[in-house]
């Protein structure tokens, strides 16, 4: 008996034994269905990539050369932009250069900013050693000019570079010609400027007066006003002056042609407020503020007239402004 009860013992530990291990296989099993469900979901995505590569080859090879090799550029030029992000000047108010919609604080060494804004102003970016000499330091002997012009531009460039890492140095010098860095994209308000201007001027009616008042905003003062007294930038102050007052003027006659006397009204005076002896803007505002009944006020813009043109000038007003006062004296100024 005791014999048996071992070899009983036995069979029931076997037993437990084999319970236990049958459970581990099936386990096993389980895992490994699972990962066959896997291996076809993965299997599954690669064939459907895979045909979607194919299909994106077999457009590839059917486009021109010239089609695949603009791409290949448009997708360079997006990946250099990244790393080396568009500066906007600000040249048409406080001068102020931006990178990611955030001012750089340039140096405050005034002859280095003066050399960034010669540079932004010309139309390729660039000028001479021997230019920014004879403009920043015209009396000194060309060893101490260059030395000057060598500490300062190491100045400016270090202002440029700081709190952003650039792939490209913002100034290169090669052969004797600083020049801002045409890898690296510039854009400024006064060029944003003359392009709505010229698109005004192409477009002409109501297209001129949607350019012209997106236009305006962006002038805000006189071209590098911080460079008022340097030969250099009158020329393009000059032309952006005049290119203002002249869409000032346009818009005037646009909404005065609308009867919307009150909108031409304000860019009449935005033309008085630039030039305050420009006499055809005082005959605009008369008529503007004759036929919207404000007869008083017109009368008053011909007084400022003639004490301006008499102040500044010392002139008389032309006959067509006093025929016109007097028309609007008496009440006989009709549309």
């Amino acid at each position: 008996q005791t014999h048996l009860a071992g070899s009983l013992d036995m069979l029931i530990e076997e037993y437990a034994r084999y319970s236990e291990v049958q459970q581990k296989m099936q386990e096993l099993i389980d895992q490994f269905v699972e990962m066959q469900d896997e291996l076809r979901a993965c299997n599954n995505t690669l064939s459907t990539l895979r045909s979607m590569l194919l299909t994106e080859m077999q457009v590839e090879r059917s486009l021109p050369t010239s089609h695949r090799v603009h791409q290949n550029v448009r997708q360079s030029s997006q990946e250099d932009r990244a790393a080396n992000p568009t500066l906007y000047a600000v040249c048409l108010g406080p001068f102020e250069v931006r990178r990611l919609g955030s001012p750089i604080t340039l140096c405050s060494n005034r002859n280095g900013q003066a050399i960034l804004r010669y540079l932004i102003a010309r139309p390729d970016h660039s000028a001479t050693t021997d230019t920014l000499m004879n403009i920043l330091w015209p009396d000194d002997i060309e060893e101490v000019a260059l030395r000057k012009l060598h500490v300062t531009m190491s100045i400016l460039r270090r202002s440029l570079q700081t709190g952003y890492d650039v792939q490209e140095k913002y100034i290169l010098h090669k052969h004797g010609i600083y020049q801002l860095n045409p890898a690296i994209p510039l854009r400024t308000d006064f060029e944003e400027f003359l392009r709505l201007y010229t698109l005004g001027r192409k477009e002409g009616g109501e297209a001129a007066a949607y350019y012209y008042e997106k236009a305006c905003p962006l002038y805000t003062r006189p071209f590098l006003m911080e460079d008022l007294y340097m030969d250099w930038s009158f020329p393009l102050r000059e032309q952006l002056r005049q290119i203002h007052l002249e869409i000032c003027s346009t818009l005037t006659s646009h909404y005065f042609g609308k009867r919307a006397y009150e909108t031409a009204g304000q860019w009449a005076a935005m033309i008085l407020g630039e030039n305050p002896c420009d006499e055809p803007a005082y005959r605009q505002l008369m008529r503007i503020y004759a036929l919207a009944g404000r007869r008083d006020d017109a009368i008053r813009q011909y007084q400022r007239c003639q004490q301006v043109l008499r102040d500044e000038l010392n002139l008389a007003p032309m006959p067509e402004t006093v025929t016109l006062y007097k028309t609007i004296l008496r009440g006989e100024l009709s549309e």
